[in-house]
């Protein structure tokens, strides 16, 4: 896989592996999680008094909710824009995208991290994808999504 920053500070990613384009696939499917603890992590009652967390519930929550939402439809549009090649399937973050994508990618990491009960000193370990081993499989992805989110700061970084 091949990733570099266009001129109009686009992230371009080529000759991407049909594997590591389903893991791309699967970052708006995991990050809209309804799990339990993951919707515990993503909304954490702000204070201990009742009220304020009605208040949170019924006036930030519902707010977050479409925002995270819109970057997980975000990253399913440029996705669907992607193209295929002999030597993989290239595609562009375009520069104003690059927040959506660093949201829903880190709703997909905090997701897999949560559904998967992963803590630090398993989210530090070097794991190659096992298709027969889901946990392998769940560390790898949350690898990979980390790994398209140093990128997109760095581009970030590269255009400022």
């Amino acid at each position: 896989m091949k990733l570099h920053a266009a001129d109009d500070g686009a992230l371009l990613l080529e000759e991407v592996p049909p594997f590591l384009f389903r893991l791309l696939g699967e970052i708006a499917v995991r990050a809209a999680s309804d799990h339990p603890r993951v919707e515990a992590r993503f909304f954490p009652d702000p204070a201990s008094d009742d009220e304020l967390i009605e208040d949170w519930k019924s006036l930030v929550q519902p707010e977050l909710q479409v925002l995270f939402q819109s970057a997980r439809e975000t990253v399913q549009a440029d996705l669907r824009g992607a193209s295929e090649h002999k030597k993989g399937v290239s595609m562009r973050i375009p520069k104003t995208h690059g927040d959506a994508w660093m949201s829903a990618l880190n709703q997909a990491r905090l997701a897999i991290a949560e559904e998967s009960g992963f803590r630090e000193k398993d989210m530090a370990a070097e794991v190659a994808p096992d298709p027969d081993d889901p946990r392998a499989m769940a560390l790898f992805q949350l690898g990979f999504y980390g790994f398209l989110q140093e990128c997109l700061v760095r581009m970030q970084d590269k255009t400022s």
